[in-house]
């Protein structure tokens, strides 16, 4: 048996850029053994199965190469892209249509915009505990304690995937950074977070407002070219620790490992992050 995949790229309009993912348009007959399998082949961040649901739209899962996680932003924007060109969702002429998907983090509404843009709902935000040990930081991600800003935790914030975002002092910090694999690894295991997301306020891209990296090793990604639910945190973050004087931001991640991406957060009204996907092929995988 041949599992159909199709393969897109999340937070751009760029074959060449944004984060990679693989999606299953109707993975019904699909047993866990099997997208665990396709996932692995794969080898992206994460790969989605799109299944019927009786309490929302759609169903999906999200596995990583080594197991399922509970929400993907990335994931989320390539399938909801997948299922509108493909004809599984018809906006009828209208400029938006609002759908709903049942993921492991809950039930989340999904808006499909005729330009193509699709933006997800996440869960409210759950902000976890302070890291007090900047040292320790620090020495995790390659950089000193002094260039982690002053004014701001280091906190775990969560929006579906609690992630530990970290605050340094400039782009030139950011792009600096030299991860100690083994240590986040250890370091998550040991505490709520499920990756380290350093950023700055100073960003190198037009008409963005931080500039981000993301290490998850836990789930076989380094570094990540582009996160929706860290975003989603970081967001929330910035709404609570007042860096802006607005509620919708810009996050651009990925640039440096030539798979930009910019995502846009809006945390005015609960928490949405929005973006494009393009498709750049497909696969038969043997299952």
């Amino acid at each position: 048996m041949k599992a159909k995949v199709v393969l897109l790229k999340s937070f751009t309009q760029d074959e060449s850029a944004g984060n990679p993912a693989g999606v299953v348009l109707q993975a019904e007959q699909l047993t866990d053994e099997q997208m665990q399998h396709i996932a692995k082949k794969l080898g992206f961040a994460e790969s989605i199965y799109v299944l019927p649901s009786d309490k929302a739209d759609f169903r999906l899962r999200f596995f990583a190469p080594n197991h399922e996680v509970d929400l993907c932003g990335h994931g989320t924007i390539a399938a909801f892209h997948a299922l509108l060109e493909h004809g599984f969702i018809d906006l009828a002429g209208k400029k938006q249509k609002k759908l709903t998907q049942k993921t492991r983090a809950g039930l989340l509404g999904v808006t499909c915009h005729k330009d193509g843009q699709i933006v997800m709902t996440q869960n409210e935000p759950v902000f976890g505990e302070i890291e007090q040990n900047k040292a320790r930081i620090a020495q995790l991600i390659g950089v000193t304690e002094n260039e982690i800003a002053n004014d701001l935790p280091i906190q775990v914030v969560s929006t579906g995937t609690p992630k530990l975002l970290i605050p340094l002092n400039s782009l030139e910090t950011v792009r600096k950074v030299k991860p100690d694999i083994e240590g986040i690894k250890a370091y998550c295991r040991s505490t709520t977070a499920r990756g380290f997301y350093p950023f700055t306020t100073e960003s190198p891209i037009p008409e963005t407002d931080f500039f981000a990296r993301q290490f998850n090793p836990l789930a076989d990604e380094n570094e990540d070219p582009v996160t929706g639910v860290a975003a989603g945190a970081l967001g929330c973050y910035a709404k609570k620790y007042h860096i802006y004087d607005k509620q919708v931001f810009v996050v651009a991640q990925g640039y440096d490992l030539g798979k930009g991406g910019n995502m846009v957060v809006d945390v005015s009204n609960g928490v949405k992050v929005g973006g494009y996907a393009v498709t750049f092929g497909e696969e038969e995988v043997e299952v």
